[in-house]
């Protein structure tokens, strides 16, 4: 079996400019971002070893717990809190259809299917043996990582044209 070529970090935007202090919780959902993607980088760092299924792999098996753990609260915090204050924010300055975050939220929710996957797969009952294809599962959760971050980078951008929309007298 060939396995898929490990991420290019190029697509995940974790330099997306930190907003006035209006919208502080968006600065914190970039920290957030930052975070997860520099765990999923030390993941990919330690594929080689699970490969091998040396010593070094079985002391690091923690490593994708805690990943799994961070990845949850990211995707929790956006859904529950995030993602719906932006959409209220867009419609009540706007007072138009909501059509960045009518297009954006399909998108962001199915990536939430592949990152729950990931989760249910890896975050508990973890083993050398069950971590055989990870190099492989972490392609497909940074390609969806990749593609969430993009639908994200959009609602904050959405909320920033209506913000910038309101701020400034006609």
């Amino acid at each position: 079996m060939t396995r898929k070529q490990p991420h290019q970090l190029h697509g995940f935007n974790t330099t997306l400019q930190e907003v006035d202090q209006n919208y502080t919780w968006i600065n914190d959902m970039i920290k957030a971002r930052q975070d997860l993607v520099l765990r999923y980088v030390k993941l990919l760092k330690l594929v080689p070893d699970f490969d091998q299924h040396n010593a070094k792999a079985e002391s690091s098996l923690g490593e994708v717990v805690t990943f799994c753990e961070h990845m949850i609260d990211y995707v929790s915090h956006g859904h529950f809190d995030l993602y719906p204050k932006i959409i209220e924010l867009i419609e009540n300055a706007s007072g138009r259809s909501l059509s960045i975050a009518q297009r954006a939220m399909p998108h962001i929710e199915k990536t939430t299917d592949v990152l729950m996957d990931f989760n249910d797969k890896y975050a508990e009952d973890l083993s050398l043996d069950k971590v055989s294809s990870l190099g492989d599962d972490l392609v497909t959760i940074g390609d969806a990582l990749e593609h969430r971050f993009r639908y994200e980078d959009r609602l904050i951008i959405g909320l920033r044209l209506v913000h910038t929309i309101v701020e400034t007298p006609h």
